[in-house]
């Protein structure tokens, strides 16, 4: 018997504003599936965005599809089952395959045929592309509030928002508690949980009334957590690491900060000394995943060396791998990058035929976006054309939108082609020589750089590095995963052709110049 399933979905996200509720979908397609006939055996509903993949009742319903349990699915429009580039997919292939015999919607409904999946094809591209724009424009417009100053989120305790300037401003109570509690704690006499006592007990600190309750004494984590926040002394820092200079009114000076994270070091005791390794955070157990952390030995002689071992060790179940001497990193990943290292000779000969080529290749580009280019205005005349002749009567309606798909798709097509920037020929070979002379210096300026410069040579060759029997397995990143010392011409032109093709798909991908390394220590 032919299955066909109802799916509605409503999400909160400021797309979803004019699209109807799902009780209001599920009445309406309940009553077209009355006026075609359809026998609806089930009705599927889910209350999320579908911007990014992982919906679980869209998943179970694209298996049941995939298994030939479902026939046909009902929704409001298109755009209910997929606006990113995975389901969308989903759905036009379930249909290419015969998987899925139809989906209907109010308007029309959308089966194997060629025409009707372009149209599908065409609906769920624009839904996917509207979500790209919108994630774009929220970007920009916090990039452009966080410049002026101001936070896109609820700022701390002892702040506010004021919704008609879309500001920060001073709570009329809690800004100066908080301020008292502040100046508890930089007299260095009383620890945070005797200042939290007297915040909550002695002067009444409750949190701003809000819709979703507020008026609560502080916690201890989140006074803590206060006193670790630059945004008092008037600094917006992202999780990013971007920080940007707030334009209301600081609680503190930086000086109070700074004197504020050396009191929470140790209260009531000098602060320790921390030793930094160079691979912490990098590298991780090849047996159970697990962080390999840093630690050093000093043996009877006086002398110290550093260990990275596994953070399992000391569990119940210990990690049996070994731990890895830091000198034996620091030797291997000499190696390697001595294997990688190019001669002068081959370093001139490949650069100059680099360059050379990606001439070639930038003139053919440019060629090609100007052809591109001139096409996407044709397309967008014929557009024009077409609807200037069915508003005067001289094309019908199927005329009409046959030929409008065939203009649109082809416009849509040029505009996704020429909205990634050609690179330019300056970018292209600052990049050559970045490459190049990388590979020419960094086996000698590892050897003997500092902890910082060696962990950067590191992330820029390499990631996911897995430390195995003392060894550290990676992968190598492009293009230096190509390089390699050799005296054969025809292992020169096989890399100038990998670093070339790499540098024409990805002429964006971040690449630090070797200079930049060292001027970063």
């Amino acid at each position: 018997m032919p299955t066909h399933v109802i799916y509605a979905r409503k999400s909160s996200d400021s797309e979803d504003r004019q699209v109807l509720s799902i009780d209001s979908q599920i009445a309406e397609l309940k009553a077209h599936a009355l006026r075609r006939g359809v026998e609806v055996t089930e009705v599927l509903t889910e209350a999320r965005s579908a911007k990014e993949p992982g919906r679980p009742v869209f998943g179970d319903l694209m298996r049941r599809i995939r298994r030939g349990q479902i026939e046909s699915v009902l929704c409001w429009k298109m755009d209910r089952l997929a606006r990113n580039h995975l389901d969308h997919g989903a759905v036009l292939q379930a249909l290419a395959d015969g998987k899925l015999k139809e989906v209907i919607t109010p308007e029309r409904a959308y089966t194997r045929s060629g025409n009707d999946r372009f149209l599908g094809n065409f609906e769920l591209g624009i839904a996917t592309k509207f979500i790209d724009d919108l994630r774009d424009n929220v970007k920009r417009g916090n990039r452009a509030r966080f410049q002026q100053g101001w936070p896109n989120y609820r700022p701390p305790a002892g702040y506010m928002e004021d919704r008609e300037t879309k500001t920060v401003v001073k709570h009329p109570v809690n800004f100066d508690l908080i301020r008292r509690a502040w100046d508890l704690l930089l007299t260095g006499t009383m620890q945070p949980r005797a200042i939290l006592k007297v915040l909550n007990s002695e002067w009444g600190y409750l949190s701003r009334k809000t819709k979703a309750g507020g008026e609560r004494q502080m916690s201890f984590s989140g006074l803590y957590a206060l006193f670790s926040k630059p945004f008092y002394m008037g600094v917006i820092q992202l999780k990013s690491g971007d920080s940007y200079k707030g334009a209301f009114e600081p609680m503190i000076t930086e000086e109070e900060f700074a004197r504020a994270q050396e009191i929470l070091g140790r209260p009531g005791r000098p602060r320790p000394k921390h030793r930094e390794f160079a691979f912490s955070g990098m590298l991780r157990c090849g047996s159970c995943g697990r962080a390999m952390v840093g630690e050093i030995h000093t043996k009877r002689s006086g002398k110290s060396y550093v260990y990275y071992r596994c953070h399992r060790r000391g569990q119940v179940r210990p990690c049996t791998e070994p731990a890895l001497p830091e000198r034996a990193l620091i030797e291997q990943i000499e190696a390697d990058l001595a294997r990688m290292q190019l001669t002068p000779e081959a370093a001139g000969w490949i650069r100059e035929n680099l360059l050379a080529t990606l001439k070639a290749e930038a003139d053919q580009v440019a060629s090609i976006r100007q052809s591109q280019e001139q096409a996407l205005r044709q397309a967008r005349t014929e557009e024009d054309t077409l609807l200037s002749l069915r508003l005067r009567g001289s094309i019908d309606d199927d005329t009409y939108e046959r030929r409008r798909a065939e203009v649109v798709s082809r416009r849509v097509q040029l505009e996704v082609k020429l909205s990634r920037p050609a690179p330019t020929m300056e970018t292209l070979v600052d990049r050559v020589q970045s490459v190049v002379a990388f590979s020419e210096h960094s086996p000698k300026a590892f050897t003997g750089g500092t902890s910082v410069l060696q962990r950067q040579v590191l992330e820029t060759v390499g990631s996911n590095y897995r430390i195995v029997g003392r060894k550290a397995l990676y992968e190598a990143k492009k293009p230096f995963m190509y390089l390699k010392t050799t005296d054969s011409k025809s292992d020169w032109c096989t890399i100038v052709e990998n670093v070339r093709t790499w540098l024409l798909d990805k002429p964006d991908e971040y690449l630090p110049s070797f200079d930049q390394l060292r001027s970063s220590v």
